[in-house]
């Protein structure tokens, strides 16, 4: 046997002094327990050792990763490897202090694809995104100027250097919560995101899902600031396409139940899918559908659809506009208008409304009548407000109104023969040659409506023709509005937003 022992040592030599059988065993088991703590011992030095590579070759992988974001532009960038093999790098970053960007990565990176010069995934979960708005319009994150547009990326934005080659087949981005935080508040949403890379062009989809609360954010920042108090839910789907030079971007937008102050205008109950066949700069193609629970122009608007694009040049062109009302159709003249400052006039043109029942929304105790009334409405639009001005509705043909009620007003009482009790008795079966409206009010205010009735009542007077002239103040206004709860979004719109839904982007 080999009596060296490590570094250096030696076990004791035998001497001529008398051991018995039972020393030795007692010498040999010594040296047994001896040979197994000095094996422990080396197991230990060479696991300290390996222990102490594994966490400095992360921590310098860390190291270096926060020298290169901060390099780049990220002056509070960290980065915390908590993973690296010779497969896989997991880490968790933030590219600013408070942690507002950030989330754990994890990249993916095979032996062979490494050789070839390329990632294989890359997936970022429980992710944060804050893009701030400075006052000049320009967003940062995490500090750092993004460019804004196709156009200026293509000058290699803030970084330079024209086309960037990204050697990554899959980048993956889940359920990212998105801030765009500006001098007039935060806009809030969730981000999914897929990329995957064909040659040298990165293709993937994008689903971004909002609460519209955060669109009037949005719309200050681009400009507009027209947009005020709205609800509902936004839901974009977007096709992307990256060649290392510029973002292509097109998809889908739904619109549900979407309601808000739009400059002067107010409406609700938007629904509807919007097709973007360029999201940089936006443009919406020719055709788009949208249905309209309540549109207040003044005359309080409802059960509408509406048919529009809108262009490059910034303008809304709406090729058809119409709303079912009473049996009959509100249908607005084809214009274009400036939706960042609306301007102009809008015609509408009403078309069979039937007397009967509207006033039967009324629910007026004894007021029937019978008849269609059709003509045009007026409709401007300025600053801050819309007026309906010199609107103007016709009988289509003759008719009957009849006002008989069990227990008139106190103002419709009077003794026989006086002014009032002989209204009453024309207004009992009162048939009417011609009858005409006009219409003037202010959205948002009430509506003044002059009555002008030409006819007779067979029991009165044997038929002697009569002229009434009434005027009624905002019951129009209401009338309209009551119909809102028979309101249904048209098959048309619905079946969109139901395929909307199924497909991916």
């Amino acid at each position: 046997m080999d009596d060296t022992l490590p570094f250096g040592c030696s076990y004791p030599k035998e001497t001529d002094g008398d051991f018995d059988g039972e020393g030795q065993g007692v010498r040999q088991q010594s040296v047994r327990r001896l040979r197994r703590w000095l094996v422990l011992v080396k197991l230990a030095l060479i696991g300290g050792a390996v222990a102490l590579l594994v966490q400095n070759r992360t921590d310098l992988a860390g190291f270096a990763a926060t020298q290169a974001l901060r390099r780049a532009g990220f002056p509070d960038a960290a980065v915390t490897v908590t993973d690296l093999s010779v497969e896989r790098t997991r880490a968790l970053v933030r590219l600013d202090r408070q942690g507002s960007v950030g989330g754990t990565l994890t990249v993916r990176h095979p032996l062979d694809a490494l050789m070839e010069g390329r990632i294989e995934r890359l997936d970022l979960g429980d992710a944060r995104l804050r893009l701030d708005a400075v006052k000049d319009g320009s967003l940062r994150i995490a500090g750092y100027p993004l460019t804004g547009s196709a156009g200026t990326a293509g000058s290699g934005g803030a970084a330079g250097g024209g086309s960037i080659a990204i050697p990554i087949d899959t980048i993956q981005l889940g359920d990212a919560a998105v801030t765009l935080a500006t001098p007039r508040g935060t806009a809030i949403g969730t981000l999914r995101l897929t990329m995957t890379r064909d040659g040298a062009i990165h293709r993937g989809q994008a689903t971004l899902t909002a609460p519209a609360k955060g669109l009037p954010v949005l719309t200050h920042w681009t400009g507009a600031g027209t947009i005020a108090e709205t609800m509902g839910t936004l839901t974009a789907k977007a096709r992307l396409t990256w060649d290392g030079v510029a973002l292509k971007a097109q998809g889908d937008l739904l619109l549900a139940d979407l309601a808000g102050q739009f400059g002067p205008v107010s409406a609700s109950g938007i629904n509807g899918v919007l097709s973007f066949p360029s999201l940089l700069p936006p443009v919406i193609a020719a055709g788009q559908t949208l249905a309209v629970k309540l549109l207040d122009v003044g005359l309080p608007l409802t059960d509408g659809t509406l048919r529009f694009g809108y262009g490059a040049k910034g303008r809304l062109s709406v090729e058809r506009a119409e709303w079912h009302w009473a049996g009959g159709i509100l249908r607005a003249d084809p214009f274009t208008i400036d939706p960042v400052a609306p301007r102009g006039t809008v015609t509408l043109r009403a078309e069979g409304v039937h007397l009967g029942p509207m006033l039967a929304m009324v629910a007026v105790d004894g007021l029937e009548a019978s008849g269609t009334v059709s003509g045009r409405l007026p409709v401007r639009i300025g600053a801050d407000s819309v007026h309906l001005n010199g609107g103007l509705l016709e009988a289509d043909g003759p008719g009957t109104l009849r006002y008989d009620p069990e227990n008139p007003p106190g103002f419709l009482k009077g003794e026989e023969g006086s002014p009032t009790a002989l209204l009453m008795g024309a207004l009992t079966d009162f048939r009417y040659d011609t009858l005409s409206a006009t219409v003037e009010g202010q959205a948002g205010g009430e509506l003044a409506v002059g009555i002008a009735i030409r006819g007779s009542n067979p029991a009165f007077y044997d038929g002697y023709p009569v002229a009434l002239n009434l005027k009624v103040s905002g019951a129009l206004d209401r009338i309209l509005r009551q119909s809102l709860d028979t309101y249904r979004i048209p098959e048309t719109v619905r079946d969109r937003m139901t395929e909307f839904q199924r497909r991916n982007p």
